[in-house]
């Protein structure tokens, strides 16, 4: 076994020393409990600024898991509180909706856990290597064709995590209810899984969940406005480790059809295929997507359809029309509206957050978060009175942005993320800045051009299915990726390596120029990009260049 599946295996179902270590007077936790802390939701982490000038400083970050990013009012009010009372002062909206609270300090753990358990959330599971938090198109329309998911995002939600009362008996109640021997983990077993686990919904024609980027991707299928089933995708992840080079983005394969009421019984079964044969001895090779390639789709078809007490169908012809957020004013039924607001990078600080405050206090709205770190606010009846009141607070309408900056994402990196080579957020309204000045000069300035910037390969911002994915190699060095889709159903590819930050935006000058020039009618920036080619516009440049 390696260090990290023997630790698993004797954590006593994810106990370790937490609690032991949780009451002595250090700052922060040894190596083998920071492991078992993720599976509690939690990443120990230092200051890597105060590194560098001698200091030391080990606070946490906490991940809170919240199924297809939805909360009730009271549940984003005391989530803002506690931005205050544990935190930093900031709420910051992740990829998978869910919200992270940075700076926390050791003595603060369980008083935040304990808050939010409060207004039934949790933090357990949110990281580690189990089922994440299923996220799901934030988007509360109400259609024939588009009935409201929550029953099965609950359901798969709660089914799928660990069984352990570890996480109750640490952190919440101090109890211990039963002893570790007398728990079982039907679904995890002793090691629970090799790496992390991600299951999106998606709406056909709607991927703003980024669905081909997951593990496990479901998408319903209704007729006449009941739901026949769902198309089930299996073999997705975006993330490959740096230096590593059979480490690779991957996107979902389509593998059954099956009807409502065997939905958990086929998450159970892609789950179960990923505890029995994903890689145990490498983790930087442990993810579904290569159990997909080592076997391809036909045996994993066989493998998924021999777990199950039933015969799955073929999987359901999907067309996607969108990846883009809901941003703005939408009809959600014929009573109510829900508006999307832009928030840059998913950080919400400042008077942003208190406008916000302000707002789902006098409304009462429920919020929902998105998978592009944006926020809606939902069940506007009186949305003459919201518009007021957004313009009173200074909320500026999506809209009004600059388009690169409206539909851009970037990771938190620097300083507190340990995986970080470089700088993402930080950098991002400035890099996202310089990419539009480019845009405008080639007369591209109402063009929404989707560009996705990470501080490391792995790729948390989803940058390697982005329109534009700058990832970072080094101290300010990055990889610039080119041609995935709108609606993230197609992979970039890899431009050029080794780019210096100030340079990115001068090194796409050239391609927005030809992009102008040459593109087609309606035709977006990453498939132009596909159509032309990555190598073929390397030596168009290096041949304008030759001549100049």
């Amino acid at each position: 076994m390696t260090a990290v599946e023997a630790l698993k295996q004797s954590s006593h179902r994810l106990r370790g020393s937490l609690a032991e270590e949780l009451n002595n007077p250090l700052p922060g936790f040894s190596k083998p409990a920071t492991t078992l802390l993720k599976f509690h939701g939690m990443y120990q982490q230092e200051d890597r600024d105060l590194r560098k000038s001698g200091e030391k400083s080990q606070t946490f970050m906490i991940r809170v898991g919240i199924p297809g990013g939805r909360l009730t009012a009271l549940q984003y009010l005391e989530l803002d509180r506690l931005a205050d009372e544990a935190g930093d002062g900031t709420l910051r909206i992740t990829s998978r909706q869910d919200i992270q609270y940075h700076y926390v300090g050791k003595r603060d753990l369980r008083i935040l856990l304990q808050a939010l358990e409060s207004i039934s959330l949790s933090t357990f599971a949110a990281c580690g290597d189990v089922v994440r938090n299923v996220i799901a198109c934030a988007a509360p329309m109400e259609t024939r064709e588009r009935k409201d998911l929550w029953p099965f995002i609950e359901l798969l939600s709660r089914e799928l995590k660990p069984r352990s009362n570890a996480y109750a008996e640490i952190w919440i109640d101090g109890e211990r209810a039963v002893s570790w021997e007398e728990e079982s983990e039907p679904l995890y077993g002793d090691t629970y899984l090799p790496r992390k686990f991600k299951i999106a919904f998606a709406y056909p024609g709607d991927n703003t969940t980024d669905i081909y980027g997951n593990d496990l991707g479901i998408v319903p299928h209704h007729e006449f406005g009941e739901l026949q089933g769902f198309t089930i995708l299996a073999g997705g992840g975006l993330g490959q480790s740096n230096g590593v080079k059979a480490s690779h983005p991957r996107l979902a394969d389509p593998i059954a059809f099956v009807p409502p009421a065997k939905l958990l019984d086929a998450a159970k079964a892609v789950v179960a295929i990923h505890r029995d044969f994903g890689n145990r001895d490498n983790r930087k090779l442990a993810r579904l997507k290569y159990v997909l390639d080592a076997w391809g789709v036909e045996k994993f078809r066989r493998e998924f359809a021999a777990r199950l007490d039933f015969t799955p169908e073929p999987p359901r012809d999907i067309v996607w029309t969108r990846g883009d957020d809901y941003l703005g004013w939408h009809r959600q039924n014929d009573r109510a509206w829900f508006v999307g607001l832009r928030i840059v990078s998913g950080r919400i600080q400042g008077a942003q957050r208190a406008a916000l405050r302000s707002i789902v206090e006098r409304f009462r709205c429920e919020v929902r978060l998105t998978a592009q770190q944006n926020l809606l606010l939902t069940g506007i009846e009186d949305r003459a009175a919201l518009e007021i009141a957004l313009r009173d607070a200074g909320l500026q309408p999506a809209a009004s942005l600059p388009p690169v900056l409206r539909h851009s994402m970037a990771c938190p990196a620097l300083p507190t993320c340990g995986q970080a080579l470089t700088e993402a957020e930080r950098i991002g309204p400035e890099l996202f800045g310089a990419i539009q000045a480019e845009a405008d000069r080639a007369e591209l300035s109402g063009e929404a051009i989707r560009v996705r910037v990470t501080g490391c390969p792995n790729g948390c911002a989803r940058p390697y299915t982005a329109e534009i994915g700058i990832v970072g190699q080094s101290v300010n060095l990055y990889s610039i990726y080119l041609g995935g889709s709108a609606a993230g159903t197609r992979l970039a590819t890899l431009y050029s390596h080794g780019v210096r930050g100030d340079d990115v935006a001068a090194r796409l000058s050239p391609l927005f120029a030809l992009y102008a020039a040459d593109r087609g009618p309606r035709e977006g920036f990453g498939d132009w990009v596909h159509r032309v080619g990555v190598e073929s516009l390397r030596n168009r440049l290096l041949e304008s260049e030759a001549a100049a």
